[in-house]
Parts: structure tokens; C-alpha cells; sequence
């Protein structure tokens, strides 16, 4: 049993409301505050915050200490949410928290440390995070501390790994300290991610291991993952470093030196060569690197360096630094990597508003359960004289979708990353967004069950999204539920003619006429009691129907736009296809794949009912929770969703009008996972027309014609038009089957607690 504090609950740490504008350059705004938790069981909240999952004493028998952070958007007001019951020493403390308070205010965090020791200090730059990352162990004391440089670029994500080998994705830097050190524990480490420009590097090492542990002292930065070169010292890594005051490097590659070239003279006094100490056949591998001068621009200067897996796309305005014989055709080892630089942080191209067209019109591309991997992947049912190779066909048949339909937007709908396939989703992220770059469309995503079963979590896929051209994604507000929870408006056209300096009109008639809701529905649920698939939680049902008010508040009744909302697992009331009084399904009860019914075997199909209530094919059980949060209830009631599109269900692609709602599939596009031989692979198209009034929707199958099928229109004219009452809180029986009570007592609250469940405090839970 762990031990802990005195306190049944002990909150540290401090707090900031920095409200800082981002910068028109792209740059994400940063984190603001980070505060740690010390807790006997592992149920600590902070509201407005976002907790990083993975316990910081993981096996090392002390309290679960977690870290939380806010960012300047959406950060509570100061003392009102802290949830220590401990007053009296929160008290002596307020006075600390002031003075510091005035210096947090000038720039969000942009540098992270951990000292061992209760005393450790680093000087007046740095402030000191109250608490001890190793609270309740036998460890030291571990101490963080945050610096605030308002000429460097912002942290704005942090996440934590467990394993000495662990890794994060392409940008993330790691704090060399086990944060578990001295323990006994697992091995825990923290990463974070800058937004914007970094250090120009001007020190690189490398070092070639046999075991997985390969160090160098703290001064060194170490690149996110080893190359596997495949000889006796298998893991190579490469390390970096800024010195201020030396001249940076500029550029870097790879070759082959052979043992008698050893002493041959460098002609060029900018190039330096560094032996890895690894052989390939007769010859030693080394990195070149190329410096340049004092004072020269940083955007000519190396600030990143990673390892890829496979020969993927890079990211945006990298570079490779491949084997300088292998352009002439000479023999190099075969590493299925690369290792890629960055020159410079350069802004992202700037993508404008989404608009209609001058026709009033707005074409939407949802792409669902595409399941890609790193290399080819494989495919599954598929007819017998088909020809496939799995991630080859599904990005093929992307491409003929985006030239047969040129939408405007398209939309990853989840389980975009077949997880446990891919062995680096950052890669497998800019292999499957590659087709809509290379065309210049904005595109947009939520995740699925399966994109975090790799080696990325939820929040540094997101991050990754974010750092690839024409990316619209957001994190959404850290202190509710899930990763992807945001809104996207589409606006009027813009007419030709006079604007102030080039910018958009702030006249009428660029309101958005159009709202895109986006949901995370999570992956699996850890109830005993509701066992099976995740749900959009309550604390995120309540955002949209905030988010949802806010929005209508701003116009008159006649002139609220309508909407449209995504998320991958479907909501309970996608099943409710048949007439109350009908017979049950026939088809196998045997469940398969964490509760889905036979997936493998294409059950009884559902076709176009008569009087047009379910209009597509329903070939597999809906999958979805056993819960119901309460989602459709929220969706009925506002006055401006009309529909809603899922995925997760491979072969069910119909759109079923349920209390005037229409709840949509988008139907399985990805060859990497299951289907059906019978069931053409798909994707579903919404066209939005008359400025927003109208929704058609059809779907495009994988075959030589691309076949057009199942078109019809959704709704046509206002939902507030509609002459349905809608109240702001539905009272009595509703037909969401599974509804728990919507109001809970302070004993339910204590017990859910005790079980490891999460509340917002202030919400309606």
C-alpha cells in the first residue's frame, strides 16, 4: 500500500492568469502554469488544467504525483480553484505566489529544470515549483523549477514517458533526469515541446551502445530516438547542444570513410567529421556537419535534429541528411530510417477563413478509419482478385476522392494511426495528411481508439498535426475531457471589393453562416460498471452546450446557422435503427475486438428503409458505449446541430433521422484494418449549400467508376425554423438508453472518487 502526506489531498504548486495574445507568426501561445499533485489514490484534478496522465512515482510505492498545466487561454481565476484542504499553510504561501505572480505575467514558461535536493536553487531567473516530484518515497527530493525568457519561444506541450528508452515525438526535447530517480521505481522521464524559433545547435556527439542505455552528462540534448544499425553496437544516438558564442552548424549528412582514407586532409576548414565508431562492410560511417559564421541569420542555423523511421514525407521544411554516395548509386547501410534537421523555424503557410463559394456552397471530405502504418501495411477482406497493398490503395483511392470531389475541407474522423501497427505515428501522420498538403486543402482531425495504441500519445499527435501545413486541429480547452475538442466556423463568401489593408471585412456579411462542432470520444472505458467503449465525457457534453449558446446568443432566431458535428466512436442513439416494437437482429452474439460483435464477418446488411428514416447500409453491430453521457440530449436541444457524422464501425455507412437529427457514418475507407469483401471501401461527402441552409450528403465506393451512392439531402432551411421547441435542459424520461441520473449526491461524488472517476468542480456533474 502507498504511503503519503499527512493531508488526504495535498496540492502544490503555483498559479498564473497570463493572458498573452499568440503571435500572427503561427506560434502557439505557451503554457503559463505548471502545478504538481501529491495524492493517496489516483484521482487529483486541478479545473482549467490539463493533468499528464502517467504518475510520476510509477512503482515506487509513494504518493501519485502528476503534473498539471494551463495555458494562457483558458486558466482559472487565481485561489479559486485550488483543492487543498490544508488552508492555513495555503495561506502562509499566498504572499509567495503574489510576488511571483507579477513576474509570470510578462512571458509564459520557456524553459524547464529538475534539481535533486529541498534546497536546490538556480538563481533569481529561475522560479521553484513547490513540491517534490518524488513525494513519499525513499527517493530525494526532487525539485522543478520554470524560467520565463521573453526572447525565447514558448513551451506549449509536456508529456511524460516511462522507460529509459522511451521516446517522444519529432520536437519534443527530454529532461535528462529520471524523475523516479533513487526509487527503485520504473524510469520516468519528462519531454516538452517549444512553439517557434529555438537555439541554433553548435555541438553534436554521437554515441554507439549495445544495451539501450546510452548517456552523455546533462549538457547534451538527446535526439528522440536510435538509429538500429543492426551490428554488435546496434543503438546510435545523436546528441546536441547550444554553446552561445559558437559559430552553428548549418548542415549535416552522412558518408562512409574508409580506414585508409583516415588520414586524408579536410580541404574544407567549415566541414567537421565525426566517427560514429560503427562499420559498415570495410568502412567507418560518420556524420558530416558544416558551420557557419558568427551573427548569421538563424534561419539558416540547425535547431532540431530526429530520427525517422522508414523513408517517409518529412516534416514541413526539413531536411535529410542522407548518405553522400547514395545519390551516385554507391552501397549504404540499410537502417529503414533517416536522420532529418531542421534549418530555422519558419512559419507555416497562412490559411484563411473558411468561406462558401460565391455560389453559396461548401464541400466537406470525411475520411474514416483509414488505419495507415509506417511501411506498406497489409490489407484485410478484401475480394480475392483484388490486387492490394494496403496503405498504397488507401492513400490512392484518398487522392481520386480529393480530385473527384476538390472540397474545401477535409476531416480525419480517427483511428487515422493503425496504432499498434505503426512504430512511428509522426511519421504515419505525415504519410496520410500528405495528399491534402501536396493540394493545398485545409484539413482538420479527431482521434479514434487506436491512434494512441503506438508509440504518440493523444497530446503530441495533436502537436504534431498542428506543425503541418494547412492544419486547422486545436487541443481544444485543457481543463475538460479529451484531446480535440474545438470548433471551426465557415463564413460567408467574400465579395470583391474595398478592406482595410488586405485583412477580412468586419462587415455583416462575413459572420460565419456555418458552425463544424469537433468531439473526442476517447477509446475504452476503465469502468467495471460500463465496460466496453469510451464516451464524450459530461464535462464535454456541457462545453458544447456552452460553446453551442455562446455561439447562437450572437444572432437573431430567424438567423442562427446551422451545424454539423464530428467524433469517431458513434453515440448510443446510432443504434437505435429499428421501429420500438421490431424483432432483435438476427446475426452472432459472440463478441470480438474488445466488444464488437464478429467485425471479421459481414453480418445481416440494412438497407435504405421505406419511409427514409435510416438511408445506407448497417452491415455490423454499432459499437457503441454502454454509457450514455447525455450527448444526443445536448445535440437535440441546441439550436443549431442538425447532424452528426461518426466512425468506428467499418461497414455501417447509413445516416439515421433520429428525432430530427440525422446521425451519420462515414463508412471505412483504411485497407489496413477489417471489412467486408462485399462492402466496397468508402467516403462520405458533405456538401453544404445555399450559405449554410441546405446539407446533401452521398458516398463515394472504391471502384473504377468511384460510384456515387446513397445521395440525399439531410435538411434544408434553419434548425430554428423548424418549429421544434427546444429547451435549455430536457426534464423527464428521455430516449437515450443507459442515462444515468443527472444530478448526483456529494456521497455519489465521494465514491466515484474513491474508484478513480474525475469531476470538474462548478460543473453540473
Amino acid at each position: 500500500m502507498r504511503t503519503w502526506s499527512s493531508s488526504l489531498l495535498l496540492v502544490l504548486g503555483i498559479s498564473s492568469a497570463i493572458q498573452l495574445a499568440q503571435a500572427a507568426t503561427g506560434v502557439l501561445s505557451g503554457i503559463t502554469d505548471i502545478r504538481i499533485t501529491a495524492c493517496p489514490e489516483d484521482n487529483c484534478s486541478i479545473p482549467g488544467y490539463r493533468k499528464v496522465p502517467q504518475d510520476l512515482n510509477k512503482y515506487s510505492r509513494g504518493s501519485f504525483v502528476h503534473l498539471h498545466f494551463a495555458d494562457d487561454e483558458h486558466q482559472p481565476e487565481e485561489d479559486n480553484d485550488l483543492l487543498a484542504l490544508d488552508t492555513a499553510q495555503e495561506q502562509r504561501k499566498r504572499k509567495g505566489r503574489h510576488d511571483r505572480k507579477r513576474r509570470r505575467q510578462q512571458h509564459p514558461i520557456t524553459q524547464l529544470a529538475v534539481q535533486q535536493g529541498q534546497d536546490a536553487d538556480m538563481g533569481p531567473e529561475w522560479e521553484k515549483l513547490e513540491g517534490n516530484l518524488n513525494d513519499g518515497n525513499r527517493g530525494p527530493v526532487l525539485t522543478m523549477f520554470v524560467k520565463r525568457d521573453p526572447s525565447q519561444a514558448p513551451v506549449d506541450s509536456i508529456v511524460v514517458k516511462y522507460g529509459y528508452d522511451s521516446h517522444a515525438a519529432i520536437g519534443y526535447d527530454r529532461l535528462p533526469l529520471d524523475l523516479n530517480t533513487g526509487t527503485g521505481g520504473q524510469w520516468v522521464y519528462l519531454y516538452y515541446k517549444k512553439s517557434g524559433p529555438r537555439e541554433p545547435i553548435t555541438h553534436i556527439a554521437t554515441k554507439a551502445c549495445t544495451i539501450a542505455p546510452c548517456i552523455m552528462d546533462d549538457s547534451w540534448t538527446r535526439i528522440n530516438r536510435p538509429i538500429m544499425t543492426g551490428t554488435f553496437k546496434r543503438y546510435l544516438y545523436l546528441f546536441y547542444k547550444s554553446v552561445p558564442g559558437e559559430r552553428p552548424i548549418t548542415s549535416l549528412s552522412l558518408g562512409l570513410q574508409r580506414q585508409d582514407d583516415s588520414g586524408d586532409e579536410n580541404d574544407d576548414m567549415d566541414k567537421e567529421i565525426l566517427d560514429t565508431g560503427i562499420r559498415f562492410k570495410d568502412s567507418n560511417i560518420f556524420v558530416s556537419l558544416k558551420r557557419g559564421q558568427l551573427g548569421e541569420e538563424r534561419l539558416h542555423a540547425v535547431d532540431n535534429i530526429a530520427v525517422e523511421l522508414g523513408s517517409n514525407q518529412i516534416p514541413y521544411r526539413w531536411n535529410v541528411a542522407a548518405f553522400e554516395g547514395e545519390s551516385k548509386g554507391e552501397e549504404v547501410p540499410d537502417w529503414n530510417a533517416q536522420v532529418i534537421y531542421r534549418t530555422g523555424h519558419k512559419a507555416l503557410p497562412v490559411v484563411p477563413k473558411l468561406r462558401f463559394k460565391e455560389n453559396g456552397s461548401f464541400k466537406i471530405v470525411q475520411f474514416a478509419d483509414i488505419h495507415m502504418a509506417t511501411g506498406p501495411h497489409s490489407c484485410y477482406n478484401v475480394p480475392s482478385t483484388m490486387e492490394c497493398t494496403g496503405d498504397i490503395n488507401t492513400l490512392e483511392m484518398m487522392e481520386r476522392m480529393l480530385e473527384a470531389e476538390r472540397p474545401d475541407l477535409v476531416v480525419y474522423t480517427g483511428d487515422n494511426v493503425d496504432g499498434l501497427s505503426s512504430k512511428d505515428a509522426y511519421a504515419t501522420i505525415l504519410k496520410y495528411s500528405k495528399p491534402v498538403v501536396d493540394r493545398g486543402i485545409p484539413w482538420t482531425i479527431i482521434f479514434g481508439n487506436h491512434d494512441e495504441e503506438g508509440d504518440l500519445s493523444r497530446e503530441e499527435m495533436m502537436r504534431s498535426v498542428q506543425d503541418i501545413p494547412y492544419s486547422l486541429s486545436e487541443r481544444g480547452p485543457l481543463g475538460i475531457s479529451g484531446t480535440g475538442n474545438y470548433v471551426l466556423s465557415i463564413y460567408n463568401h467574400r465579395h470583391r471589393g474595398h478592406s482595410w489593408g488586405g485583412m477580412d471585412s468586419l462587415r455583416k456579411d462575413d459572420k460565419s453562416q456555418f458552425t463544424l462542432y469537433f468531439l473526442d470520444s476517447g477509446a475504452y472505458s476503465f469502468s467495471l460498471e460500463y465496460p466496453g467503449w469510451d464516451w464524450i465525457k459530461e464535462d464535454q457534453v456541457e462545453w458544447f452546450r456552452q460553446t453551442s449558446r455562446e455561439i447562437t446568443s450572437r444572432y437573431q432566431s430567424d438567423e442562427i446557422p446551422n451545424a454539423l458535428a464530428f467524433f469517431h466512436i458513434p453515440i448510443p442513439e446510432y443504434d437505435l435503427t429499428e421501429p420500438e416494437d421490431a424483432p432483435p437482429e438476427d446475426g452472432d452474439d459472440e463478441d470480438d475486438d474488445n466488444g464488437k460483435n464478429s467485425r471479421k464477418a459481414h453480418k445481416k446488411h440494412r438497407k435504405d428503409d421505406d419511409d427514409g428514416r435510416v438511408v445506407g447500409d448497417k452491415g455490423e453491430r454499432v459499437s457503441s458505449p454502454s454509457y450514455n453521457s447525455g450527448m444526443f440530449d445536448a445535440i437535440f436541444e441546441s439550436r443549431d446541430v442538425r447532424a452528426t457524422t461518426a466512425g468506428h464501425d467499418h461497414v455501417n455507412d447509413y445516416c439515421l433521422d433520429h428525432r430530427g437529427i440525422n446521425l451519420c457514418y462515414g463508412g471505412g475507407l483504411g485497407y489496413g484494418s477489417y471489412g467486408s469483401a462485399s462492402f466496397p471501401r468508402r467516403s462520405r461527402v458533405f456538401e453544404i449549400l445555399k450559405n449554410g441552409q441546405r446539407v446533401d450528403t452521398w458516398k463515394r465506393l472504391d471502384d473504377p467508376e468511384m460510384t456515387v451512392v446513397s445521395l440525399q439531402t439531410l435538411f434544408d432551411g434553419r434548425k430554428s425554423d423548424q418549429g421544434v421547441e427546444f429547451e435549455e435542459q430536457q426534464s423527464g424520461p428521455t430516449s437515450s438508453p443507459n442515462r444515468r441520473p443527472s444530478h448526483l449526491t456529494p456521497n455519489d461524488v465521494w465514491e466515484s472518487l474513491r474508484k478513480g472517476g474525475q469531476y470538474v468542480l462548478g460543473g453540473d456533474n
